[in-house]
């Protein structure tokens, strides 16, 4: 090898990419172009049949298909319904049963226990008292909220005892006006 470097000349170096993209953009310009003559011709006898062959279809679907009698139109305008005569409505009148609500926060076999929550649950602000109840042999101290005559109050109650994250059981029970 010489040192003068390659044996190309420079003008081949500069012709070679100038000719391939100047035929890069010569096919590129051939895409352009319309089509001749002849591919118009062709796409419009395809429209002609394809519309040719749609209006056929759509007569054909129109024959087979006829639309449905209904005769109920008909039967509804000849036919009376007679309605029978019914009393007036009269509500019910209440009984007088009034009911007392009660909550549940917590049952314990302590009383120490049943003791800390009802004294906590006096502190809140609530009327709370402890129950004691023997169950299969053995003594359960409940400790209950309440008694409540109004639902409103006792989901006050209720909000109160969840915010202290305790669940309390619900009781209904009937008190009878004398």
């Amino acid at each position: 090898m010489s040192e003068g470097g390659s044996k190309i000349p420079k003008w081949v170096w500069i012709t070679t990419p100038t000719l391939a993209l100047a035929f890069v953009g010569f096919i590129l310009y051939l895409t352009t172009i319309p089509a001749g003559d002849e591919l118009d011709a062709v796409k419009g006898d395809a429209r002609k049949a394809l519309q040719l062959g749609v209006e056929k279809a759509k007569e054909e679907t129109a024959k087979q298909v006829s639309k449905p009698a209904y005769e109920f139109y008909k039967l509804l305008e000849n036919q009376t319904v007679e309605v029978p005569e019914v009393e007036a409505y009269q509500s019910t009148p209440k009984d007088d049963v009034n009911y007392q609500y009660r909550l549940q926060a917590g049952s314990f076999r302590s009383a120490d226990d049943a003791e800390r929550l009802r004294a906590s649950l006096l502190l809140e602000g609530l009327t709370a008292y402890r129950q004691e109840s023997t169950v299969n042999g053995s003594t359960w101290h409940r400790v209950f909220v309440g008694p409540f005559t109004d639902r409103s109050k006792m989901n006050k109650a209720q909000d109160l005892l969840a915010e202290r994250s305790i669940s309390p059981l619900v009781l209904k029970e009937e008190v009878k006006k004398q």
